[in-house]
């Protein structure tokens, strides 16, 4: 599994690349794991990744036991885990990021 994220004032975001343990997405698509850096952060540079100077985006992490558990209502929840193959968590308006690789069953 690999698990992107672009919610970058995020203290598990390095690089675009979700750095937690385990992960919940809530029934509203939620990342219940965001807690907001205590540091600066950068600017989010995502949208500049097909530029002539790209963003630096960390290598593909395979996440063989990675606890991403679900309780969306998704193709991909199976028994209130995800077996997607990744997924992508975006900036949201809301204080909470939110699932994007989501998809109605």
């Amino acid at each position: 599994m690999d698990l992107r994220c672009r919610k970058i004032s995020c203290k598990f975001n390095k690089n675009l690349t979700c750095q937690a343990k385990s992960i919940e997405i809530s029934n509203k698509l939620e990342c219940k794991q965001y807690v907001k850096r205590e540091d600066k952060y950068l600017k989010d540079f995502s949208r500049e990744i097909f530029t002539e100077t790209p963003f630096r985006v960390a290598n593909y992490r395979h996440l063989k036991d990675m606890n991403l558990t679900c309780k969306a209502n998704c193709l991909f929840n199976k028994d209130g885990h995800c077996i997607a193959n990744g997924i992508t968590v975006n900036e949201s308006s809301s204080k909470t990021p939110k699932c994007i690789t989501f998809l109605i069953p």
